[in-house]
């Protein structure tokens, strides 16, 4: 299957803001306006804002085609270079089967976000669109005494570069919330942690390189139950698998059936490696039942456990920052990774 990777961005290019899942922008939108403000100010980028990224909660979710529209839209202007969404959510599935698929297929750009934008970069990955997992307008454009420099960095790599090249572990990060009700918030930074650095299971000390396609863990297992949107399972032969938790906080129990799911359906076979991303453990002052470092101790048993028992040994890259922690790397869903078991080396191609 061929790819193709849309061009980068310059200054001064048009990016096109849309909220394609929840309506968030609506009830916080002094978090919006300062991640508009971060776009123009840091990447020297000018924001236009598409019809549904102010629009309420209860009309974005009564009205799935106009969402979609907003996709159709952005990517058949020649005008825009970029799409970047505001958030996250929980029924962007909704929106699919209005996406024009001959005028995003004919019009290639660059299309960022993360979490329930992962149906997106599903659909995106079956058009054969590279498009980069992660970085959307209210977390980490907007994030809370200024953005961290990691991801500044890992953005301006997507979007203004060929080529995003090798990674680092951040030396911390954070899972923690601030009330964005709170506009005191805006200029105060989140709480952190010291980070150990990638943990590297099965390690083969060889390389490894391949397609990257994944996203957040919950929207995938919804799709591995609703079996629309899924590539063919050969186009998956060799690839790279990448996934995420997100502020649901997902039982080790769910994430033992998801990896065990793979492995029914044949799909562990075809995966060279997995990366997996810290998990969040933590959400408004919410922690699991067993709290916070048991949670991720028990995630990461989770997968091991699965892909022992399915009889797997590909290597897995935990702790990576990714997903629903910050920092943020952006991953380029659909293009590709090399992964150096011998050097302990990861980079994005």
């Amino acid at each position: 299957m061929e790819f193709q990777k849309p061009a980068h961005l310059r200054p001064g290019d048009k990016v096109a803001i849309v909220s394609p899942s929840f309506g968030m922008p609506s009830l916080f939108p002094w978090v919006y306006e300062q991640g508009l403000n971060r776009i123009r100010e840091v990447f020297q980028l000018d924001p236009v804002e598409f019809p549904t990224a102010r629009q309420t909660p209860t009309y974005l979710s009564q009205n799935p085609k106009a969402r979609a529209e907003d996709i159709n839209t952005a990517f058949a202007d020649p005008s825009i270079k970029a799409i970047i969404a505001t958030i996250g959510g929980n029924d962007q599935i909704r929106i699919l089967p209005y996406l024009d698929r001959k005028v995003i297929q004919s019009n290639p750009k660059i299309f960022m976000g993360y979490s329930d934008n992962t149906n997106l970069h599903l659909y995106l990955w079956n058009l054969g669109i590279i498009s980069f997992y992660g970085g959307a307008v209210m977390t980490q454009f907007a994030m809370g005494g200024g953005m961290q420099q990691y991801t500044v960095d890992a953005i301006r790599k997507a979007l203004f570069t060929t080529q995003i090249g090798q990674v680092n572990a951040s030396p911390e990060y954070s899972d923690a919330d601030l009330d964005w009700a709170d506009k005191q918030n805006l200029s105060k930074k989140r709480p952190s942690y010291e980070s150990n650095g990638w943990y590297w299971h099965n390690n083969q000390n060889r390389t490894i390189k391949g397609r990257l396609w994944g996203g957040c863990l919950e929207v995938l297992d919804f799709h591995l139950s609703v079996r629309r949107y899924l590539p063919n399972f050969e186009h998956l032969d060799g690839t790279i698998l990448f996934i995420e938790t997100s502020e649901e906080m997902p039982s080790e129990g769910r994430v033992y059936c998801f990896i065990a799911a793979l492995g029914e359906l044949g799909l562990l076979n075809k995966f060279q490696a997995i990366l997996m991303a810290y998990p969040k453990a933590q959400f408004c002052g919410a922690y699991p039942p067993e709290g916070r470092d048991m949670f991720i101790l028990n995630q990461k048993s989770a997968v091991e456990n699965a892909l022992r028992d399915y009889g797997s040994y590909i290597p897995v890259i935990f702790n990576m920052n990714f997903g629903h922690t910050d920092p943020q790397l952006i991953i380029p869903n659909g293009g590709s990774v090399v992964i150096n078991g011998i050097d302990k080396t990861i980079g994005f191609f």
